[in-house]
């Protein structure tokens, strides 16, 4: 776990650039304002293509070795970013980008191994321990910007040094996972023996649970996107400064990440379904209540509480696709979750920016409610089907 929660928190540093710089980096190379998302859109892009291929490749090999083989690619991607940006190639930092998010897709689900090193009762903990891993990680990126700056002198030019010690970062990550002996995997099947439950009742459950499962995941990282997107320009729009909405969202990041242990030890005492079903209502709450109120400090409360909102789901929604999945196909499953979260952050932006333009809050409300309806509508549906409305765990399905 201290391998795999710092391998977390270097990947994170890396991941966090391209919000941070991706936006700067095209307004430098290319003056027009209307591409500064592009960054974004592309990173989204990457993480869509290669979410489940990336899943069933740990399913066939292992996770160390593609978590190993996904850093050092990550690494030469991010010396790409560094010489294309150099060199002022637009289009070839946009493939470099690309290029990075797709090869380091798979360092997104480090939680895959998490769960499967522990039982079903000690997995939602886990599972936040590595998210409480990434808010570490998102300390280390403004650090490696701020030397860079120094040592040359510049902003613009200490954008290529960020990258290059990205790369650096990401390639520390290979000795950490050539580290895991045994292979996580390997551990989760000794794991999975020693609990052994039999496959019937965890099969009907699966079947009626990963659908409710995969949707609140998907739902939560869309919610969060939409308010990423709608909320700092609903504050810009009502008077308030660049820096203090940059403060606000600082204030959102420590909602999503400081609490994820606390928040996954709740969902294994309580169970996994009520703490879904209360991050939907959470995050949808919330979002609209950062757009609708214009005062600074309660749209920023609710920033936090859209961060909490996403924190609660998506532990507890990690934690219940590997409760559902056996060893062998976690990996695969868990890609399925990744690819329609990564469809939701493309879309929710865009749609939800579009209805918020033509029909204002109305417009937000009905994207929200959607959202979050959806995924509510089939947790119930699933508890009533598995029997098991809010037990603490759901069975394992057999190997």
């Amino acid at each position: 776990m201290r391998l795999l929660a710092a391998s977390q928190a270097l990947s994170t540093a890396t991941f966090q650039l391209v919000p941070a710089l991706g936006g700067v980096m095209f307004l430098h190379l290319t003056g027009d304002m209307a591409l500064t998302g592009l960054a974004l859109s592309l990173s989204g892009l990457g993480q869509l293509l290669t979410a489940y291929p990336g899943g069933r490749l740990m399913d066939r090999l292992g996770r160390g070795p593609v978590f190993a083989a996904s850093a050092a690619l990550a690494a030469v991607a991010a010396a790409l970013v560094a010489w294309t940006f150099r060199l002022h190639l637009t289009w070839g930092v946009a493939a470099a980008i690309l290029l990075l998010s797709a090869v380091a897709a798979p360092l997104r689900q480090l939680s895959v191994a998490a769960a499967d090193m522990h039982p079903p009762e000690q997995r939602g903990r886990a599972v936040g321990l590595l998210f409480f891993a990434s808010a570490l990680g998102a300390l280390i990126s403004p650090l490696v910007s701020s030397v860079s700056a120094r040592l040359s002198g510049g902003d613009v030019a200490a954008i290529s040094w960020t990258w290059l010690v990205a790369a650096l970062l990401q390639l520390a990550i290979v000795p950490l996972m050539r580290a895991l002996r045994p292979d996580p995997m390997e551990l989760g099947r000794v794991v999975r023996a020693a609990a052994d439950t039999g496959p019937g009742k965890a099969d009907h459950a699966g079947a009626s649970l990963l659908p409710a499962a995969v949707a609140t995941y998907a739902a939560n990282w869309g919610v969060m996107t939409l308010s990423m997107a709608v909320a700092p320009v609903a504050m810009r729009a009502h008077g308030h400064a660049v820096s203090d909405i940059v403060w606000a969202i600082a204030v959102h990041s420590i909602g999503m990440f400081a609490f994820s242990v606390p928040l996954g030890a709740v969902a294994d005492r309580v169970g996994r379904l009520p703490v879904m079903f209360g991050s939907l209502l959470a995050s949808g709450l919330s979002a609209y209540g950062s757009v609708a109120f214009p005062a600074f400090w309660s749209a920023t409360a609710f920033l936090f509480l859209v961060g909490v909102g996403w924190s609660a789901g998506v532990v507890a929604s990690t934690a219940l696709v590997s409760d559902l999945s056996s060893v062998a196909e976690r990996g695969r499953r868990f890609g399925v979750a990744e690819f329609v979260a990564r469809g939701a952050v493309l879309g929710y932006p865009v749609l939800g920016s579009v209805l918020a333009g033509r029909l204002g809050l109305v417009g937000v409300a009905a994207v929200l409610l959607a959202s979050v309806a959806v995924p509510a509508w089939l947790i119930l549906r699933g508890a009533a089907r598995a029997r098991h409305a809010w037990s603490p765990a759901a069975a394992e399905p057999g190997l």
